[in-house]
């Protein structure tokens, strides 16, 4: 069994993150740089979720860490949505996330704010994949091309790829109307579950390696 743990958080300087980006044998799980440059170390994973702009990757990143860990993953796209693009009702939400909340182990990626709450109380560690604008737009249209006329792996089945106006401008305001909540959540949840913010590939691809099962 994998046990949570808290965050905990140092201040160090922009010359050694260069260190630890150059030495994976190091057990950081995650580097977060922005205006105060932090190290997130954690140790164990149970129940994860992973949140984030659409296109930003939140479904692949679920896959490579199931396969990394062995904890089945749930696509909130494959268990919320019907035929044809048809939403699933809130009660229904409720009803469907808490039959995956009682397992054991689980990881969830997805945003979907009706179920939100409940995936935060669960949840021993969050995930929060924060990229630009621009490159998740470019993701959703390359993904768009790719799966074209049918529905992708981790999309409910008779749902074909789309993209319309609503779902463009729902990625372009992203950060500036959706990210702040985010954020104050983390915020919140910080000293009681293990929170990793991902900026960049390189630090996704640090935060893989970092994981030992």
């Amino acid at each position: 069994m994998i046990n949570p743990t808290n965050l905990t958080t140092k201040l160090i300087p922009k010359s050694l993150i260069k260190f630890l980006h150059a030495t994976p044998c190091l057990n950081f799980q995650s580097i977060v740089v922005d205006n105060n440059t932090k190290v997130f170390q954690m140790k164990n994973y149970n129940k994860i979720m992973i949140i984030g702009c659409s296109g930003s990757g939140k479904s692949t990143l679920a896959r490579k860490l199931s396969q990394k860990i062995d904890v089945q993953v749930f696509h909130l796209d494959t268990l919320l949505w019907h035929d044809n693009w048809e939403m699933s009702s809130k009660d229904e939400q409720h009803h469907v996330i808490s039959n995956v909340l009682d397992k054991d182990q689980w990881i969830i990626d997805g945003n979907y704010s009706a179920t939100l709450d409940m995936r935060v109380a669960k949840a021993d560690t969050i995930v929060f994949i924060d990229r630009s604008k621009v490159l998740c737009l470019y993701n959703v249209f390359k993904r768009y091309i790719h799966y074209k006329g049918q529905s992708r792996p981790d999309m409910h089945d008779n749902c074909p790829e789309k993209i319309d106006f609503e779902f463009v401008r729902w990625i372009w305001t992203f950060n500036k109307k959706r990210k702040p909540a985010i954020i104050r959540m983390l915020a919140t949840v910080q000293n009681s579950k293990s929170v990793v913010v991902l900026k960049s590939n390189r630090q996704i691809d640090y935060f893989l390696k970092s994981i030992q099962k």
